[in-house]
């Protein structure tokens, strides 16, 4: 075989591997995604002032910030199962860009005086719960899809899965949740979304090993 067939061969090889292994965690992505937003429906559903909500500045907000995080994480998931990919892990600056800005300008627009109140809202304990709740089945179908891969960092690639599966129960739990305060959103929904990326890396480390 000649050095320029054994190259093309290698290079459609890669190719096919990179496809097989996307069109995987893409399968698992929708399952567990469809699992988690079932449970959703049949435990919550969404406020029922949705309509007026997606009206204000914050709701559609904090629904944006968490899907951003979701779909930025897909390509870095990806990337990380591939061995010397470019893992574009910058992209996740712009959702907490955002988070910043919106604290801010919640900050400046309505004062320091009830930073507090608006910080505690109403739901922390349940944020933190249920968010962690509504992620544990993109988490599995995301850890089962990515052993399909040859990640050359587990913990970084259960790290991102947990990130992604978390933003998932995130921005379910926030279609029903009533807090929209940046403040808010900054404290308890991080805190809730990193306890699956803490999850995610600590199975990660176990179940994604070579």
């Amino acid at each position: 075989m000649r050095t320029e067939d054994l190259i093309g061969a290698l290079a459609r090889d890669a190719k096919d591997e990179r496809r097989s292994v996307g069109q995987t965690l893409a399968v698992a992505w929708a399952a567990g995604i469809a699992v988690a937003l079932a449970l959703f429906l049949f435990l919550l559903g969404p406020r029922v002032d949705f309509a007026h909500a997606m009206t204000t500045p914050w709701y559609p907000l904090k629904l944006a910030v968490l899907g951003a995080i979701a779909v930025f994480c897909v390509p870095i998931a990806e990337a990380l199962l591939r061995p010397g990919a470019r893992v574009p892990s910058l992209w996740l600056v712009l959702p907490a860009g955002l988070v910043a800005l919106a604290v801010a300008a919640d900050l400046w627009a309505l004062g320091v005086a009830g930073a507090w109140t608006r910080l505690q809202g109403r739901n922390g304990l349940y944020c933190v719960t249920l968010v962690p709740f509504f992620s544990v089945a993109p988490l599995v179908a995301s850890l089962i899809a990515m052993r399909t891969g040859a990640p050359t960092s587990p913990l970084r690639a259960g790290l991102v899965a947990g990130l992604l599966s978390g933003a998932v129960g995130g921005l379910l739990y926030g279609l029903y949740c009533p807090d929209d305060s940046p403040l808010f959103v900054a404290v308890w929904y991080t805190i809730g979304i990193a306890v699956v990326a803490s999850a995610g890396a600590l199975a990660g480390r176990v179940l994604l090993r070579w």
